[in-house]
């Protein structure tokens, strides 16, 4: 049987997307995380 992975789509990559993408990584190491921008760059930091 196959295992059907868990999934987490954000939308928006201002300061709160990827940050909420981060911490969803940190709990869920296995979690495929697919973000959508709308303008050419994603907020980070180092």
């Amino acid at each position: 049987m196959n295992k059907v992975k868990e999934r987490l789509v954000v939308v928006g990559g201002s300061a709160g997307g990827p940050s909420a993408a981060a911490k969803a990584s940190r709990v869920n190491p296995d979690l495929e995380i697919i973000m959508y921008e709308q303008g050419p760059f994603v907020s980070y930091g180092a």
